[in-house]
């Protein structure tokens, strides 16, 4: 043990005989026959299939099994969720379904297809049915031979659910197990299917996803992304800019465009049909896919453990519904275990943010330390402080080792790794607050007129001549890593071409990050193969502005220019003009300030740069206008 930890132990510990822990505030169910389950400020509403006044134990098409109805993080409503529903009506929130066989590539339920009219058939996740004299369709009510029982064992952040049949239909039976587990901001859903019968059978289970944006209409502003170039049908139009600049007015725009490997609702939906995805057969990454809305800043990512053979998505105007179809072919007595999971975001969530109280403090410290060493079963149990992936279910080192990496951050706003202000008055050094990583000035006037009042204290005016800073000795940010940028800029005029406002890396596709404003006054993004514009507020108009880039993936490690997330004056903007390329920064130290790298088209930057900040990390709209606004203000 580090004497690190084993001063914030010691820490810990006094804490907890001096400060009271705080509560969560309580949520309470809408659905009757529901329970919650809570881990920090993500709050799940389940069906109970023991209640006599829940309406999802009786299901004919969506099983009673782990039965999400709604999920709520920070407040902020994720589902669509109707407090009616029935045996074979859609219910909302998260329900399972298997072998729909709506479509010739799906399956229809085990042994439909062997028997004749009154046969049995298994329905899995619901029991065994009795067919009719028609093919199969999941909307019919068929008689019912025997519901499976399903029992579950609750716990505050997790249920158990086991569902087994005691007959079998002409061979065809199985257990279904499941552990729904909630964890600060994740939503586990476990499986255990098991082949209990006499018969080899193909099944297929999808989730309907009905995903919803806090009640807002599904469009515009909402998009499903994924991490692979893939095959629709029907297709989606990709999406093509305008010829000249001007606002992008609903009205002028189709409903759903394709934008490199998104699919994204321009306006409101009145009517989409069900649209297929396929991967590429060679795609060997996860299978997920995001799910946001770039106005309330809700985001959700759906990972499967294992390939689904494609993804449907059905739109309504008030869900999207992506769905991961995943097949399973078992043997007699085989048995197969996958998970979903389903992580949430919002604009200002924070991880490591034990006590929902904004700062990660004394409070949070308090907490975890009355939960120390301790695991799901115990009473100091304390779910909001499992925040480390390293350790799962165990309060530990790994979990006080997260919480210290964000030690008294407001809003959980990480220092810099490198913040040049630019409050200079002379000489040719832009100097790093840490020291460390100065900039060398190259071209500037040597009576210092370079030095100006800027939009926060000083700041530095380049001619967009020749004028460039130099910082030899840094890489930037290099790799896949997580990362954001930050800056105030003000062009002396409109721009005739693109201006470089930061650039790092080698003139290689994927290795370098170069942020600047293009000939059409727009920010931009490039990192050689790829780049990403943002289609709303003009930024090269002459006025101050503050602009950020971020980089969050949806796949950790491995992240696209479609990971990109760019700010204009703390507003999240809608990337419509994007080329799709990964991102894998080299480490070389050769970090500019107002000029490209490429000696044939330096792209000068004509105007003045102020506060230029790099974080390690993926910042939330939250903490860029933290940034914003505290810069705004100061004196």
């Amino acid at each position: 043990m580090s004497r690190q930890a084993v001063v914030w132990i010691v820490i810990a510990s006094a804490l907890v005989a001096s400060r009271p822990i705080p509560v969560m505030g309580e949520v309470l169910p809408v659905h009757a026959g529901a329970r919650l389950l809570h881990s920090g400020s993500l709050v799940v509403e389940v069906g109970d299939p023991d209640s006599p006044e829940c309406r999802w134990n009786k299901g004919l098409r969506f099983s009673p099994v782990a039965n999400v109805l709604r999920a709520q993080l920070d407040g902020r409503e994720f589902l669509y969720s109707p407090v009616g529903g029935g045996a074979l009506s859609y219910l909302g929130g998260l329900p399972m379904e298997f072998d729909i066989g709506q479509e010739a590539f799906q399956p229809d339920p085990p042994g439909y297809n062997e028997g004749v009219n009154g046969d049995p058939f298994l329905k899995v996740g619901v029991g065994i049915l009795r067919r009719d004299a028609g093919a199969y369709n999941f909307s019919t009510s068929y008689p019912v031979v025997e519901l499976a029982r399903t029992s579950v064992t609750w716990e505050r952040d997790r249920a158990h659910f086991v569902q087994t049949l005691s007959g079998n239909a002409k061979g065809y039976s199985c257990r279904l197990d499941e552990d729904l587990i909630v964890k600060n901001d994740r939503l586990i859903m476990s499986y255990v299917l098991r082949n209990t019968g006499t018969k080899r059978f193909t099944t297929e289970q999808y989730i309907h996803n009905f995903v919803c944006f806090s009640g807002r209409t599904v469009g515009p502003n909402v998009k499903i992304s994924f991490p692979y170039a893939f095959t629709a049908s029907p297709d989606v139009t990709p999406w093509s800019p305008p010829a000249k600049v001007r606002a992008i007015l609903p009205a002028a725009s189709p409903d759903v465009v394709r934008i490199a490997n998104a699919v994204v609702y321009m306006n409101k939906i009145s009517s989409v049909p069900k649209i297929w995805i396929y991967r590429p057969q060679d795609y060997a990454g996860p299978d997920l896919f995001a799910a946001e809305h770039t106005e309330t800043l809700q985001r959700l990512i759906i990972d499967a453990s294992i390939p689904a053979a494609y993804v449907g998505i059905w739109t309504t105007d008030y869900q999207v519904s992506p769905e991961q179809f995943l097949q399973i072919t078992l043997a007699p007595g085989e048995e197969a275990m996958f998970t979903r999971t389903y992580t949430f975001r919002t604009g200002d969530f924070i991880h490591e943010d034990t006590t929902g109280d904004g700062t990660m403090d004394g409070n949070d410290l308090s907490l975890l330390s009355s939960a120390w060493l301790s695991g799901p079963a115990s009473s100091r149990w304390q779910p909001s402080c499992d925040i480390s992936p390293a350790s799962p279910d165990r309060i530990d080192l790994y979990d006080l080792s997260a919480l210290a990496s964000r030690w008294q951050q407001e809003d959980g706003l990480a220092s810099p790794t490198a913040h040049w202000r630019l409050d200079e008055t002379a000489g040719t050094t832009a100097i790093e607050e840490r020291g460390r990583r100065n900039g060398l000035l190259r071209n500037f006037p040597e009576d210092g007129s370079q030095w100006v009042q800027a939009m926060n204290g000083g700041g530095l005016r380049f001619d967009g001549t020749d004028d460039l800073v130099e910082i030899s000795s840094f890489s930037g940010i290099y790799g896949t890593r997580p990362r954001t940028v930050a800056a105030w800029i003000k062009l002396a005029e409109k721009p005739m071409d693109n201006q470089t406002i930061l650039v790092w890396g080698p003139q290689e596709p994927g290795r370098y990050w170069q942020l600047e404003v293009d000939a059409n006054r727009k920010f931009r993004f490039s990192c050689g193969g790829g780049s990403a514009v943002a289609s709303g507020k003009l930024i090269g108009d002459t006025q101050w502005h503050h602009i950020a880039a971020v980089l969050d993936p949806i796949v950790p490690d491995d992240p696209h220019v479609s990971d990109m997330r760019l700010y204009v004056d703390a507003q999240p903007q809608t990337i419509l003009e994007l080329t799709e390329h990964q991102i894998d920064t080299a480490d070389i130290g050769n970090l500019r300030m107002g000029a490209s790298h490429d000696p044939n088209v330096p792209r000068y930057f004509n105007g003045i740069l102020d506060d230029i900040q790099l974080f390690d990390a993926p910042l939330t709209p939250a903490n860029i206008r933290q940034i914003f606004i505290s810069e705004t203000l100061s004196p």
